[in-house]
């Protein structure tokens, strides 16, 4: 549940940041760890929390991953292994969007669809764990 009530926030600060954030595209960050964090810093508060929810996110995926082991259902297994790889999918479609300095929109295609996945994925995870 706590991944989905993430994957939510998620959703709805993502729409705010691609809506309401001013981003510069006139200069492309240095593509590095570097590069990243200072282009994300410089975005402002929402686009920070944005980022920070997104690592929570893959904490709390990778948790529902081991706690799925635990499981005999297969179902439930691969519901988790598969909402992972989503949710890394969608984190790299957010890096990579900060590092063409906010101008690939296929990025930001690339977050919110593997998003919407991974929430379809968590739900099925939920619904096979009864």
């Amino acid at each position: 549940m706590a991944t989905l009530i993430l994957l939510t926030l998620q959703g709805w600060t993502g729409d705010s940041v691609n809506v309401f954030v001013t981003t510069s595209q006139a200069t492309t960050p240095s593509q590095s760890v570097g590069g990243f964090f200072s282009a994300v810093m410089n975005g402002g508060l929402l686009l920070i929390w944005h980022g920070m929810e997104g690592f929570l996110i893959l904490f709390s995926a990778i948790g529902v991953l081991v706690v799925s082991l635990r499981y005999r259902r297969r179902s439930v297994k691969i519901g988790a292994a598969i909402g992972l790889v989503s949710v890394i999918v969608a984190g790299l479609g957010g890096c990579l969007f900060v590092l063409s300095g906010f101008s690939a929109p296929g990025n930001t295609m690339q977050m919110g669809g593997a998003s919407i996945g991974a929430y379809a994925l968590y739900f099925i995870t939920l619904y096979y764990t009864k």
